[in-house]
């Protein structure tokens, strides 16, 4: 059994390869097949860029306000106690809102995630 407490383990600043503007995540536990955890903090209006895991992804809001959308759907607004669930290789984006942050958990499933274009500002405001 692996266990993390919660004041072990650092935060690391997102790279501009993946993110947009301030992001801090923590990683947390991995299972042998890749499924792993982590722990992300977006500041208002930061965000992934496109991206897709192959095996789903779910995330469930902690504290804040943010945005979920998948390409080519309208967005979610994920709250404290929300879950969303990302099915697998389903592009999309998550961040914070306009003007709110967000803390999420997310549940990444097994496998490498692919990273693509960052997400502009209109594709960030259309859908909510």
């Amino acid at each position: 059994m692996d266990v993390i407490r919660a004041g072990e383990g650092e935060f690391e600043a997102g790279d501009a390869h993946r993110f947009t503007g301030e992001v801090w995540l923590r990683r947390t536990v991995e299972a042998p097949e890749g499924t792993n955890v982590a722990i992300v903090c977006f500041a208002p209006g930061s965000r992934t860029h496109w991206h897709r895991h192959p095996g789903g992804q779910f995330l469930y809001g902690v504290e804040g306000r943010g945005r979920v959308r998948s390409r080519g759907e309208r967005g979610i607004v994920l709250g404290p106690g929300d879950v969303a669930y990302v099915s697998p290789d389903e592009w999309h984006f998550h961040g914070g809102a306009p003007r709110a942050p967000l803390v999420h958990v997310a549940v990444n499933g097994g496998g490498a995630p692919e990273w693509g274009d960052p997400v502009t500002d209109e594709e960030y405001a259309e859908g909510f």
